[in-house]
């Protein structure tokens, strides 16, 4: 008798996730519903740059502005 093996659980980057928090809603949803187990969104201002380049630096987002991608991408979630 065999066993079912659960199938494989989906991490995929949400990049910066595209925008703003119309942006991250979106992507959110959307990856939810393609079955999306957990969504990473980077801390970095949009549209990125090349951090790979000379004399690029990472160019981060604020504290409050990480705090609102998390709740829309929490709320778009629970909407998915």
């Amino acid at each position: 008798r065999q066993r079912e093996e659960p199938p494989p659980l989906l991490m995929v980057d949400g990049d910066t996730g595209y925008g703003g928090a119309a942006n991250i809603r979106r992507t959110i949803r959307g990856l939810a519903s393609a079955g999306a187990a957990a969504v990473t969104i980077e801390d970095q201002t949009f549209p990125k740059r090349c951090t790979y380049a000379a004399g690029v630096g990472v160019s981060t987002i604020s504290q409050a502005e990480s705090i609102s991608r998390i709740k829309t991408a929490i709320a778009a979630r629970d909407e998915a």
